[in-house]
């Protein structure tokens, strides 16, 4: 996807001022602008002249009117803000607005925020600078030796404590990533963990780790790998045998029903520990499809399930991480 990749360099802003105009991009019914750096008052005034009302929240003001284009959501991100952050700032601030009420909703806000109007005309080069910008403070979390203010990293630190987390409980020479997202949990794996002889992701769409696929080439990470593969298929089996399997922010976006396929298919291929987290919500987030909810109760619960598919061959033990998380961890016991 990304070619010409800087590694994780901190990127540089384009030499020339781009156009406001040629910093937008239409998104479904939304007109998505860049607005960084550019004039907030004279552009707040141009929109009011057009009959817009402005919302403001934290990281975007959003302009609507009763006529067409209705919908104008402008953000104010540079290329070094791209990170995971951004999603998390759309699901919470623009909810109240009916603009995120899915996750196609969601991610169709978010490409346009990331790729379709930082580089006017180069799409891939501001995918790559997400995932190098992504990958770069997930590195900085990790390798350091204090606890780093939530504030600090916003959002994105709930991730960072979970892959801290979990890079220290992960133990043998094969990893899997279930339903892997970004896939930048296997590229921590490959960069932290010295002992990894493989690290695997795989997603159903295998789009989404596309930028993780391009940053494993360009870092020379030869034992990264990532696969499309459907969590419940019958055949899920077939990709083999791991120390480890991973399943962050999954169960959740399954139907309790589908979720113990899920959990069977996984406890298949774990031969020493299967890690799970979900999160502790009110509802369900429309917005990230979740379709189920979890308590610490029902993950307990859980845990049982899965020790008895096992036939009793495993210990549990589960855990409370920032920002409402729940992990889980079923390991298998020496024969």
């Amino acid at each position: 996807m990304v070619e010409n990749q800087p590694g994780i360099e901190t990127p540089v802003q384009p030499a020339r001022t781009i156009p406001i105009h040629e910093r937008s991009v239409l998104v479904g019914e939304v007109i998505v602008v860049n607005g960084y750096r550019a004039n907030r008052a004279l552009l707040k005034g141009r929109f009011a002249e057009g009959g817009y009302q402005v919302h403001e929240t934290k990281h975007f003001w959003l302009f609507t009117r009763a006529e067409e284009p209705k919908t104008i959501l402008v953000h104010w991100f540079a290329s070094e803000e791209m990170t995971t952050n951004i999603p998390g700032y759309l699901a919470e601030e623009l909810k109240r607005f009916g603009l995120v009420n899915s996750n196609h909703q969601l991610g169709e806000l978010f490409a346009g925020i990331v790729g379709g109007a930082l580089f006017p005309g180069d799409v891939q080069r501001a995918w790559n600078y997400f995932g190098a910008n992504t990958l770069q403070r997930l590195l900085a979390f990790i390798g350091s030796s204090t606890t780093l203010g939530v504030s600090e990293y916003g959002i994105f630190a709930a991730s960072a404590v979970l892959y801290q987390r979990v890079l220290e409980l992960c133990v043998g020479e094969r990893f899997l990533d279930a339903a892997c997202n970004g896939g930048f949990l296997s590229l921590l794996l490959a960069e932290r963990v010295p002992f990894v002889r493989e690290a695997v992701g795989v997603d159903l769409d295998a789009g989404v780790f596309r930028v993780a696929q391009d940053l494993a080439k360009e870092r020379h990470l030869a034992n990264v790998r990532y696969l499309r593969a459907d969590l419940l298929t019958d055949d899920f089996g077939t990709i083999g045998m791991f120390d480890t399997v991973t399943a962050l922010h999954v169960l959740e976006h399954f139907t309790e029903a589908e979720m113990y396929r899920v959990l069977a298919n996984l406890l298949q291929i774990t031969s020493h520990r299967l890690i799970c987290a979900v999160p502790y919500e009110e509802e369900p987030s429309s917005a990230f499809d979740h379709k189920q909810l979890f308590t610490r109760e029902k993950l307990e619960a859980v845990g049982v399930w899965c020790l008895k598919q096992v036939q009793g061959k495993a210990r549990m033990w589960y855990e409370d991480l920032p920002r409402q998380t729940g992990l889980l961890l079923i390991e298998r016991l020496a024969q």
